[in-house]
């Protein structure tokens, strides 16, 4: 598969890169890696980056193009498979599409090649691992992406299993034969302000299912009121549930300005997806989401967690 995704690099002159909506590390770390990968193999081709933006540790800007630049390229759509997740809808009117992904649901954007692979820990992996096996160069910029990906979903190497540790690290040992700035990185994902860290401390206490699910739901009154950003909330608080001996299953729930419920599922040592799958959502086994349409949909999700935790027997 992977010589496959370098030919057709090597067959269209131009290239369009998407990913999801609410780009996380790994979004953009496979999306701007890839990019930079093919400007630095593929000195003839014409690369652009498109989507929403968040805050990300390195800089970057994504291109806004026209209609006619899609009309014979190739258009790759990274880290999700899901139609309703992609940033910018326009991936459809490329010549040639191809879909990578690592999270735990079947395409159904109809690509004419899915690199589909869940047994990773991030797509940015996988772009990795195409331009190892394919003995393309990186950069600095490059690996720094590339890094920055793996980090941001193995969650700084703590969901990483046996089966995946290896090629993980070989992976990121390759990566760190160029000048990445670790700091930057550290710094982004562990260094807040004392404004925000005193406006988290409003959701930080959580309620306890029967069988200790955690879970919390936030309004969008509360959510607008705080001066934090939806993200900060809704990701960026729900591992304040973590870490606790009891608690194997957490969930964070909160309620955008269209009204909808975004479910972010945590879990240790127990599978959630296929719940989250069960109510339109889906990702990681032990990290997932949902969009839900009430919050009595919501105490469904935490009913379906709690049967969990008792045929696991956790």
């Amino acid at each position: 598969m992977e010589n496959q995704i370098i030919k057709e690099i090597q067959n269209h002159s131009t290239i369009i890169i998407h990913r999801h909506k609410q780009p996380d590390l790994d979004a953009y770390g496979s999306q701007l890696g890839l990019k930079e990968i093919i400007r630095e193999n593929f000195k003839d081709k014409t690369v652009y980056v498109v989507g929403d933006t968040q805050q990300y540790p390195y800089e970057h800007t994504m291109d806004v193009i026209d209609d006619s630049v899609y009309e014979g390229a190739l258009v790759f759509v990274l880290d999700t498979a899901a139609e309703a997740l992609i940033s910018d809808t326009r991936y459809k009117l490329g010549k040639t599409l191809i879909n990578i992904d690592h999270h735990r649901n079947d395409s159904n954007i109809n690509p004419d090649l899915f690199y589909h692979r869940p047994d990773l820990i991030s797509c940015s992996q996988i772009i990795g691992e195409i331009a190892i096996k394919g003995n393309l160069r990186f950069n600095d910029m490059a690996a720094s992406h590339i890094y920055a990906g793996i980090v941001g979903d193995s969650g700084r190497f703590q969901y990483i299993s046996k089966q995946n540790a290896k090629h993980t690290f070989d992976v990121v040992a390759r990566l760190m034969e160029y000048d990445i700035d670790l700091q930057s990185l550290s710094d982004f994902q562990q260094l807040e302000t004392l404004a925000k860290r005193m406006a988290k401390e409003k959701f930080r206490s959580f309620s306890l299912s029967d069988h200790n699910v955690a879970y919390r739901f936030n309004d969008f009154k509360s959510i607008s009121e705080s001066g934090l950003t939806f993200q900060d909330v809704s990701r960026g608080t729900v591992n304040i549930m973590a870490g606790i001996k009891e608690v194997r299953i957490w969930a964070n729930f909160s309620e955008n300005e269209k009204g909808e419920i975004i479910g972010e599922f945590r879990s240790k040592d127990v599978s959630i997806v296929d719940i989250a799958k069960k109510f339109g959502g889906g990702g990681h086994a032990n990290a997932c989401g949902a969009t839900l349409h009430s919050w009595e949909q919501a105490l469904e999700v935490v009913q379906c967690f709690d049967e969990r935790m008792v045929e696991s027997n956790v």
